[in-house]
């Protein structure tokens, strides 16, 4: 059998998950695989939660995983379980309530690695792999009759290869923030959680890294700093690393690194067929072109190489000003005014929310101007914002890069990253405020609250990257079309409640996209969204761009590594 048979990712033990690793005694799984409770015991680890799909995919014989004949379990043998084989999910109904093989477990647990988990329904533990940051299964979540946790990528590799000769869909997890309404389409399938890729190993010249694609920013931040290190990730912290980079990948950086997808200089990915193969710009260069910006639509990456920078300005400073509504025409054309030469330093912020003490009925505008300097540097920055004489201003502070997230308070502990019984975010680029949109789209967020208490903790993120960095890669390089647009708008809706799911999913859908489409205004004649906060109402051309030959390009690689569209539960190309 060949070697590369075997070829399993190593892993490094000083990082520190959400669910540590132990030893199996400690696991009711050890206890239920004795009992025979229907759980295969082979591991555990874990960490936790937002757009985090890692699904990437094709057909390719070029290096794969395995050679030679397929285990047993993988081979095909003809039987009712196998109705949904062939079926080309580009053109059918996405999922079915799926009928898995009654040996499931006992098949994957023979052929995967002994550090590898299977779980079924049956398990206690399963509902903590199935959580996702929106919990609601009516919209945005799937549902699954099999959970496998791979633990190298050839364990990802066979889990495929098995789903396809069972005709098993499958989703690959990471950070699980995705609201995307096709990923309820997803019924009684499998889950690929992958949050066990926790690979960390640093090249010997310090300037790149090569990271396991389960690796959340938590994980990566704070071991980088300690190495006096720093890269372009996402602003919160419970998001995984590679997800959002896949999508392109906004960070606090960005205006001096790029984007997270401009860091990756190569990866490897488990294609479709359950193929393995490396990307970069000289290998596979055409799905490397596509993983950066339309990733999870071509393959499940196990690990990447990661651009690395020193971190030779340490300090950041932040200020925060809070205005009533009646100031919004103000505050944002002052928005305006200082992205035109916006600093590659600095990042302008907004967000709206209900503050019953301030206001009862009408939400805050907050603007929180951060700079990454020492705060004698900063003050001309705070200027335009303090002169508007603000309702409340919050003292200049201090922090380093891993203290952003306490900062904007994106910590895995904080509000931001907590499940919610129900969210789904609205997203929008643009590259300037259109004022009068805005007040429109106040105003819709401010009725929605009116109308619907119940939606009240609901808020509207307001994101001014700088784009200096972003817009020295060649336009063309990659398949990320928005790098000409200074503003993500997400327009975050959620609520609490349980009782009225589907009464609140129609309220939340109703008001959602009123909001956001107000907020383009009347001049915008091409609508485009961030693909992670994507939704699911919008055009391909919006998500992937407007030009014909990049549409074209992206529909030419999904028909060559990924003719059957496997993955295309997030976002999905046509081919």
């Amino acid at each position: 059998m060949s070697a590369s048979w075997h070829r399993d990712i190593t892993y490094k033990a000083d990082i520190e998950f959400y669910f540590s690793r132990q030893p199996p005694s400690s696991f009711p799984e050890a206890r239920t695989l004795i009992t025979g409770d229907g759980i295969t015991m082979l591991s555990c680890t874990g960490s936790l939660i937002w757009g985090g799909l890692l699904a990437l995919a094709g057909l390719t014989a070029a290096s794969p995983v395995a050679t030679g004949p397929l285990p047993i379990a993988i081979r095909h043998t003809p039987s009712s379980l196998s109705s949904l084989e062939h079926r080309d999910y580009n053109t059918s109904s996405l999922s079915p309530v799926v009928s898995l093989p009654p040996t499931i477990q006992s098949d994957l647990t023979t052929i995967l690695s002994p550090s590898a988990l299977v779980l079924l329904p049956s398990s206690p533990s399963f509902t903590q792999y199935t959580h996702r940051w929106s919990l609601n299964t009516h919209t945005n979540s799937p549902s699954y009759g099999v959970i496998v946790i791979p633990a190298s990528e050839r364990d990802v590799s066979l889990t495929i290869q098995y789903a396809n000769t069972h005709s098993i869909p499958f989703l690959a997890t990471t950070g699980t923030h995705g609201t995307w309404q096709g990923l309820s389409q997803l019924k009684g399938g499998m889950a690929i959680w992958t949050r066990n890729l926790t690979k960390m190993e640093f090249a010997a010249d310090g300037h790149s890294a090569t990271l396991g694609g389960g690796l959340r920013g938590n994980d990566v931040i704070p071991v980088l700093w300690a190495r006096g290190k720093q890269t372009t990730t996402g602003s919160c912290r419970c998001v995984s690393l590679l997800g959002p980079a896949l999508g392109g990948g906004h960070g606090w950086l960005q205006g001096q690194y790029g984007l997270g997808a401009d860091q990756i200089l190569s990866a490897r990915v488990v294609l479709a067929n359950g193929t393995a193969v490396k990307t970069s710009n000289t290998e596979n260069s055409d799905l490397f072109w596509a993983l950066r910006g339309a990733g999870h639509n071509f393959g499940v990456v196990t690990e990447m190489e990661y651009k690395l920078y020193d971190a030779v300005r340490p300090e950041w400073t932040y200020q925060s000003f809070t205005f009533t509504q009646d100031r919004l025409e103000e505050v944002y054309r002052v928005h305006n005014a200082v992205m035109r030469n916006q600093s590659q330093y600095v990042v302008y912020w907004s967000l709206w929310r209900l503050v019953p003490e301030v206001d009862p009925v009408n939400p805050i505008l907050v603007s929180t101007v951060y700079y990454n300097g020492p705060a004698s540097e900063a003050a001309s920055y705070f200027a335009p914002f303090a002169a508007l004489s603000p309702f409340q201003t919050t003292p200049v502070q201090t922090t380093d890069y891993p203290g952003l997230a306490a900062a904007a308070q994106f910590r895995v502990t904080d509000w931001a990253c907590q499940p919610k019984a129900g969210a789904t975010v609205y997203g929008m680029d643009v590259d300037s405020y259109d004022v009068k949109g805005l007040r429109k789209s106040y105003n819709a967020f401010r009725d929605m609250i009116r109308a619907e208490p119940a939606l009240s903790l609901s808020m509207a993120y307001l994101e001014g990257y700088s784009l200096q960095a972003v817009q020295a890669v060649p336009y063309e390089s990659t398949a990320f079309a928005l790098r000409n647009r200074k503003l993500l708008y997400g327009f975050l809706v959620t609520y609490e409640e349980t009782e009225r799911n589907k009464t609140l999913d129609a309220q939340a859908q109703k008001w959602g996209e009123k909001i956001r489409d107000a907020a383009y205004g009347d001049k915008v004649k091409q609508k485009s969204v961030y693909v992670n906060y994507a939704k699911g109402s919008e055009s391909l051309q919006a998500m992937y761009g407007y030009e014909g030959w990049r549409q074209e390009r992206l529909k030419m690689l999904k028909r060559k590594y990924d003719p059957k569209g496997r993955f295309s539960f997030y976002a999905p190309i046509k081919a």
